[in-house]
């Protein structure tokens, strides 16, 4: 699969820009490497690859994937103490007095802005489609902050863009807790092999991974009041683990390896691997959101 995780958010107007123009605005946002004194950038790069005139935006079959670079300076900790430590120790000891707690912060946040420049940059690119017919955004992470910087980057390239979270009927941790202790799975759903439990009173929390769920041990700690906060399933030739947050996790399409793609062009192996996972997507969303009471109709 194109995306190990993603998390969802459903596009409450259509999107309707077409192509040319979405491609136009999205250079607003083109990403720029860090320079200088700046810690952290974010921008669009293109999901083609790093080639002349390669465009910022891919559509295949009414989905637009899109991929953002996140690139920020890394000054380790260990490196910024020593500094800002060494300065405090002169300081102190020409002027021969404890400095302030006020004064250590702006010391810091100095000694910080003199490092930038010789920092190293780490980088890392997320990938995230739009599809059209499905008003849907889907953005291969597992992490909402890094969800936020990609929405935020489209609403920044096209002036507006209102998403939302899948708005479920019915609470996800609440009906994983049901499915594990009576065994009510929908139609076309099974359980995984993981699992993660919480007791809410006493926050703690049992994880189990590789495990048959189907076990008379699994099922006490639920009738003792634990709630199932990331249940494992499987939906076809789907499997992944689910979150209380719809955080999609470890998503893999058993039977179909990207990788076994037989074709030399890169770019159409890539049409090839999205196609597949944004059409496994649209059959299995809509079967998940069912299965947690349906979707709030937005007004």
């Amino acid at each position: 699969m194109l995306f190990k995780n993603a998390i969802v958010y459903r596009i409450t107007k259509p999107f309707e820009l077409e192509s040319e123009e979405f491609e136009q605005l999205l250079n607003s946002r083109r990403f720029v490497p860090c320079s200088g004194f700046k810690p952290t950038s974010f921008g669009w790069v293109s999901p083609l690859g790093d080639f002349e005139d390669a465009p910022l935006m891919h559509e295949v079959a009414g989905c637009i994937l899109l991929c953002a670079r996140r690139e920020e300076k890394v000054i380790p900790s260990s490196a910024l103490n020593d500094a800002m430590m060494e300065k405090i120790a002169k300081i102190e000891a020409v002027e021969d007095r404890k400095l302030r707690g006020q004064e250590k912060k702006s010391i810091k946040d100095n000694t910080l802005a003199e490092l930038l420049p010789q920092a190293l940059a780490k980088s890392k690119q997320v990938l995230g489609y739009i599809s059209r017919k499905d008003n849907l955004l889907v953005i291969g992470t597992s992490t909402t902050s890094e969800a936020d910087l990609f929405i935020n980057c489209i609403r920044d390239s096209i002036g507006t863009f209102s998403v939302v979270p899948p708005q479920v009927q019915q609470k996800p941790q609440d009906v994983f807790t049901n499915w594990l202790l009576h065994r009510s799975l929908p139609d076309d759903f099974l359980l995984g092999d993981q699992c993660d439990l919480l007791d809410i009173e006493e926050t703690s929390t049992v994880s189990c991974r590789r495990q048959d769920l189907d076990t008379r041990e699994i099922r006490s700690h639920l009738e003792v009041g634990k709630v199932c906060t990331r249940l494992g399933i499987r939906w076809h030739d789907l499997k992944l683990s689910v979150d209380k947050d719809l955080v999609l996790r470890q998503i893999k399409l058993e039977n179909l390896n990207d990788d076994s793609i037989e074709d030399e062009d890169p770019i159409a192996k890539l049409d090839a691997a999205f196609v597949n996972m944004s059409l496994e997507f649209s059959r299995f969303l809509p079967a998940l959101f069912l299965a947690l009471g349906g979707e709030t109709i937005l007004g």
